[in-house]
């Protein structure tokens, strides 16, 4: 399975548990607007998070595969 995949049904599972989570509380229109910003703006930021670390771990490797090869 490609890593878009995997994002993709990760992504439909997280708001499948916040819609069931949050459908036992008795919340107004206004109340659920507020929530899924808050949630969207977790999930934006974790993104962000594992992206830059996910960019430098493989950029670390990259450099250190260019070094090895370049010294054959």
């Amino acid at each position: 399975m490609k890593m878009n995949q995997t994002f993709v049904i990760l992504a439909l599972a997280i708001i499948g548990i916040f819609f069931s989570v949050m459908s036992f509380f008795k919340l107004s229109l206004v109340e659920w607007f507020i929530s899924d910003i808050i949630l969207g703006g977790i999930l934006y930021f974790s993104y962000l998070v594992i992206a830059s670390i996910w960019a430098d771990s493989r950029r670390s490797d990259n450099s250190f595969f260019n070094k090895a090869t370049a010294q054959k």
